[in-house]
């Protein structure tokens, strides 16, 4: 993964000036990269790691520049799940919801974030991290990579907001499948299903991650962020709410510069550019 940020003329920035040791950080073309860096434990959700994804996410938000996000992993996971270390250390009921609360801000933050995300899956990607994946808004997936719910494994129930997100993107049926066997999945199946966007072979998978993110992040960034709070929305809105709200945001976006810009270009026959403004 690192040679392919470099391939692409992305320069990753050192642990020393980001002050990560469990990801990486890359912010290049209003495209920002994050990238989970624990391979020896499969990207497992161990504390640092996940203050590190907190911090790293609450950034790119901020960061106005940042119009696109990727998550990937390193090695041969996206993330392998929670951190069992943990959970073999025992917990009493108040202690185990303790702990499964400090997960929920930052799923909202990410599932919610006003910019669009790809998680681009580069293995296994079974537990809190298919679950993380599932909260992108987009998902590609090298040939290789393997999604499973594995909770039932260990005797758990789905969590990160995966019982949210999973059956409406394969529907009830097909989710209580999943999560009653803990069966793996195949890249190819989790695409036939309509988990996954897009599969691609390993070798390709940053390279076309990073051009679908860097196409997004030159569009029209204001629209892209309404379009998205609306769909995100839609599942608990009646049609004459969302026609409401959809024309609260269309007369927003008629009043910005690249709505104006792109009208012009379009009668002058030629490509707009897009500023976010």
């Amino acid at each position: 993964m690192q040679g392919s940020l470099r391939s692409a003329g992305m320069t990753l920035r050192s642990d020393e000036m980001s002050g990560y040791k469990k990801i990486e950080l890359v912010k290049e073309q209003n495209v920002a990269v994050i990238r989970m860096n624990s391979p020896e434990s499969m990207n497992a959700l161990e504390s640092l790691l996940f203050e590190e994804l907190c911090d790293a996410t609450s950034e790119v938000e901020r960061d106005e520049s940042v119009r696109a996000v990727i998550l990937t992993g390193t090695g041969r996971a996206f993330c392998a799940g929670g951190d069992l270390k943990r959970f073999s250390d025992g917990f009493d009921a108040n202690e185990g919801y303790l702990y499964m609360k400090r997960f929920a801000p930052w799923v909202s933050q990410f599932a919610g974030l006003c910019k669009p995300t790809i998680a681009a899956v580069n293995g296994y990607a079974v537990g809190a991290g298919f679950c993380i994946a599932l909260h992108a808004d987009m998902i590609l997936a090298s040939e290789d990579a393997k999604f499973g719910m594995a909770f039932a494994n260990v005797g758990l129930i789905p969590d990160l907001g995966g019982l949210y997100a999973l059956p409406r993107l394969v529907g009830l049926q097909k989710a209580k499948e999943l999560v009653f066997t803990g069966r793996n999945i195949s890249a190819a199946e989790a695409m036939e299903i309509g988990i996954v966007n897009k599969v691609t072979p390993s070798e390709k998978l940053f390279e076309e991650s990073f051009e679908l993110a860097k196409k997004i992040a030159q569009g029209p960034s204001f629209a892209h962020r309404m379009a998205k709070t609306l769909i995100n929305a839609s599942a608990a809105m009646t049609l004459d709410q969302l026609l409401e709200q959809e024309a609260l945001l269309q007369a927003q976006c008629i009043q910005t510069e690249d709505h104006r810009n792109a009208v012009d270009a379009f009668f002058k026959k030629e490509k707009p550019v897009f500023k976010g403004r």
